[in-house]
């Protein structure tokens, strides 16, 4: 998020008689609304103004994936876009081959503060937009062949901890730092291989896709006696990188994005960085041997190369069985989120936990998400394949810049424990951003868009009539039950007339899965009371509230939060506040999914063979391994592991050594 700009020029003018104005209200939300918008206007929105208006779906939806989709044909898809890519070249140092490259000139450092659009929306009209937005239903003015299947490409954070470059850089900082680490973290189990392997059978139908291998570099030994530049990058010996760059009609391409490569600066917004800013940064956090800190710069993959929409997965995570891109995301439901609703994380800046594993990166996340959107308990992100989108990251980014910029100084996990510099969970904040951001929209779009206009004031009236359109009456407070919506009803309907192939449905949950904004306790009735001003920080159930009366006063569609259609409206306000509030709520949309899946940590041999013939047994769509196995294990365990992956996926890739 870029700073708010003194020369914004739509945000109320009145703002003052807004917020002050202390004639008797009818209800807590309504109070909690004027100050929303001091919270939305101000801290939320004015990003959207540094270009024109930002691409944006409204809905989330709760999709279950089973693994038998029907027969399917994608529509032609146009060559995808991207800019003439050099063939990476190889260099052998001793044993081990490496990718050679030149690293960034000093200004490639520093973050892109530009907010990015989300390309996939920008062919589908204001008209056809509105439609979709405020009603739910995927018909004219919207057809087949306005979207396409979603093109998603997987990302692989990936290290060979084995490599001897990387054992000599890793040894020399430790030694240098005085720390130790877990070793279990580095051990290579050809992981990956097989892994890329599942990926060919399950991926076979995405149009498009490439593969991205996000992976260290170290320092040449011999920079003086190199043509390619100073830095080789690791590279998977069993895999042909030259050939696996070309796609064909047996594999996509694979590309190489090394760790010096895509760590970029970000500060706290609004603050001016310099080349030596940057420079004095990656000089601290380059080596990385950190996947927090790996992952925290994510966000900046080129986005000439990686597709807007990606699945992230570590090497020892697996896609078992064929499944279409549309159950990780889809143009009209945005990314598909996998989360466990009632494992919750609080908010914990006190850096206690333990720094090897990840709950200190989940707490202060967790925290500095309340800090912004609001006190909560969030759902942990499943451990396993994950879809995110890359345009949204990059805004997570900017709007927590100097937290992002602070993770990398743990060059292992938990080494860097300052006060205010903990490592950030990149996956868990970009998951929950959406989400939050979602929220914020709704909101926005109903206060400040629909009843709060042009003036910026609400009056009397005005109040009377929110509090109507929320289902109030005369009496001091309303008890919102459970909405019954008919949209999750349409899910597949809508993506067959679009010309889209869906996951298949077993069952729905809540339509528009509002639970998750209601802090996943249950509690889906709230009583809302008539009370003075409350701080949404301190008090976000009355937000919540908010959205879950509107939801249930309509059936289908978001019509009911936005402002009034028109042609035209002078600005400060945005000249077309429909539109706008449309295309807000569309960048944020997103969908909550279950997969079958499976996560297993053994510790003996004797329990990995045991888990996985039971993991044979199984239907599972994602799978995934931790290497947890006590010293004396390592060995037999490592043998039983490979020969499983042998038997699973037999066939090699086109482009395997």
């Amino acid at each position: 998020m870029m700073p708010r700009q003194n020369t914004v020029g739509w945000i109320p003018g009145d703002l003052p008689k807004l917020l002050f104005n202390r004639s008797r209200l009818r209800l807590r939300i309504l109070c909690t609304s004027i100050f929303l918008i001091v919270v939305l206007s101000l801290t939320s929105i004015s990003f959207i103004l540094i270009q024109p208006p930002i691409d944006y779906v409204a809905v989330q939806q709760t999709i279950i994936d089973i693994p038998t989709p029907p027969p399917f044909i994608s529509p032609p898809i146009l060559a995808r876009p991207g800019p003439e890519i050099a063939t990476p070249a190889t260099e052998l140092v001793g044993a081990f081959l490496y990718h050679p490259f030149v690293p960034p000139l000093p200004a490639g450092y520093l973050v892109n503060q530009i907010v990015r659009p989300i390309k996939a929306h920008r062919s589908i009209s204001d008209e056809c937009l509105d439609r979709w937005v405020s009603t739910g239903q995927w018909d004219d003015p919207c057809g087949e062949g306005m979207v396409q299947d979603a093109i998603v490409d997987l990302v692989y954070v990936w290290v060979n901890g084995s490599d001897p470059l990387h054992v000599k850089a890793r040894a020399e900082l430790l030694a240098a730092m005085n720390y130790t680490t877990t070793e279990a973290r580095f051990r290579e189990h050809d992981e990956l291989r097989y892994s890329l392997r599942a990926a060919r059978l399950a991926t076979e139908s995405w149009p498009h896709t490439r593969w991205h291998v996000v992976t260290a570099d170290v320092p040449h030994p011999n920079p003086n006696n190199t043509d390619h530049g100073g830095r080789l990058g690791l590279v998977p010996q069993w895999l042909d990188i030259q050939c696996a760059f070309r796609s064909s009609d047996h594999h996509p391409s694979i590309h190489l994005h090394h760790d010096t490569e895509i760590f970029r600066l970000t500060g706290r917004p609004g603050t001016r960085l310099t080349f030596a800013d940057a420079i004095d940064w990656l000089d601290k956090v380059i080596p990385s041997f950190n996947s927090h800190a790996v992952e925290s710069q994510l966000p900046h993959l080129n986005p000439e190369i990686v597709a807007d929409s990606i699945v992230a997965l570590n090497d020892d995570q697996f896609l078992m069985m064929p499944i279409p891109p549309s159950a990780f995301h889809s143009t009209l439901y945005g990314p598909v989120f996998r989360m466990q609703p009632h494992l919750l994380v609080g908010g914990d800046a006190s850096g206690d936990a333990d720094g090897n594993g990840e709950w200190r990166s989940l707490g202060w996340s967790s925290h500095l998400m309340s800090q912004r959107f609001g006190l909560r308990k969030r759902p942990y992100t499943q451990h396993n394949a994950r879809a995110l989108s890359v345009p949204l990251m990059h805004e997570m980014s900017l709007t927590f810049g100097s937290y992002f910029a602070a993770t990398p100084l743990s060059q292992f996990r938990g080494s860097h424990n300052a006060p205010g510099e903990l490592e950030v969970n990149t996956i868990f904040m970009a998951t929950h951003f959406v989400i939050e951001r979602h929220r914020e929209a709704l909101l926005w779009s109903w206060i400040v868009g629909k009843w709060g206009g042009h003036r910026g004031v609400l009056g009397r009236d005005q109040k009377k009539r929110m509090w109507r359109e929320l289902g109030g009456r005369e009496g001091d407070m309303l008890k919102l039950r459970k909405a019954t919506r008919s949209t999750m009803e349409d899910l597949e309907f809508n993506m067959w007339m679009a010309g889209v192939e869906p996951p298949a449905l077993a069952q729905t949950q809540s339509g528009w899965g509002h639970e998750i904004h209601l802090g996943f306790d249950g509690r889906i009735q709230r009583v809302v009371r008539t009370i003075g001003f409350v701080n949404l920080k301190e008090n976000i159930a009355c937000g919540d509230a908010i959205i879950a009366a509107l939801m249930h006063a309509s059936t289908s569609g978001l019509s009911i939060f936005l402002p009034r259609a028109m042609s035209a409206e002078a600005p400060p306000f945005p000249q077309n506040p429909r539109a706008f509030a449309v295309r807000l709520i569309m960048r944020y949309t997103y969908a909550i999914g279950e997969s079958p899946m499976n996560f297993i940590g053994p510790t003996t041999a004797a329990e990995t063979v045991t888990l996985l013939e039971g993991a044979d047994h199984r239907s599972d769509v994602l799978f995934g391994i931790n290497d947890d196995w006590r010293d004396g294990e390592v060995a037999a365990a490592d043998k039983v592991l490979r020969d499983w992956f042998q038997r699973r996926w037999p066939n090699k890739l086109e482009c395997e050594v």
